[in-house]
């Protein structure tokens, strides 16, 4: 199977292998260049770009959309199961801060694991409001136009500033509220709509 690669190129093509195996998507430039033992990513885009030419991949801009060549599996591609989810900046769990709306990168995130659809996207936490449940740096995972219940907790805009809260209707109003006591309720009667429900979150430990 593929005879005329090197013997550079064939380990990086055995990682690809493994780590696709192993987790369901691709290694990143970073990882691979550790693996091998490169100094920097630009040896790693060298040797992807050769095994692209060979036909042993596919790929896109960056190490996570790489996709192997028919055969290279033993068993079903497990890419095909995972969806690329666009991190697209802070939201405040405190008070409300403005929403900045720019795609910082993709995370990908196995469907077995945890369902997502096209539409959903991650935020980054800012503040406290929320702790204990959700801390500042956590990422949540947002479901944007589904139906949301009491109590659950929504990424709301407040006059075009965005927060994490608990979500209570009311008759004429909405109360917007913190798990954290040292908060105050957030009242909206207008200017005000729900983005979407929290559904997951990610959290690094250092």
């Amino acid at each position: 199977m593929h005879p005329e690669l090197n013997k550079r190129q064939r380990e990086i093509l055995d990682f690809l292998v493994r780590t696709i195996r192993e987790r369901g998507f691709p290694p990143t430039f970073r990882e691979i260049a550790e693996h091998c033992g490169f100094r920097s990513t630009q040896a790693v885009s060298r040797h992807l770009e050769a095994l692209e030419k060979k036909g042993c991949i596919q790929r896109e801009s960056g190490a996570r959309t790489i996709r192997l060549a028919s055969g290279l599996l033993e068993e079903p591609d497990s890419t095909e199961h995972v969806r690329m989810v666009p991190l697209l900046g802070e939201v405040a769990a405190g008070r409300p801060i403005l929403a900045v709306e720019d795609i910082e990168e993709h995370l990908p995130i196995r469907q077995d694991w945890l369902p997502v659809d096209e539409s959903s996207f991650f935020l980054r936490v800012r503040g406290d409001s929320m702790a204990e449940g959700i801390q500042a740096g956590d990422l949540v995972l947002v479901e944007p136009d589904v139906r949301v219940h009491r109590a659950e907790i929504v990424v709301a805009i407040i006059e075009d500033e965005a927060t994490v809260k608990r979500f209570y209707p009311e008759a004429d109003r909405v109360v917007l509220r913190s798990d954290n006591p040292i908060y105050e309720d957030i009242i909206v009667s207008r200017d005000f709509r729900v983005v979407g429900r929290v559904s997951a979150l990610v959290r690094k430990y250092r």
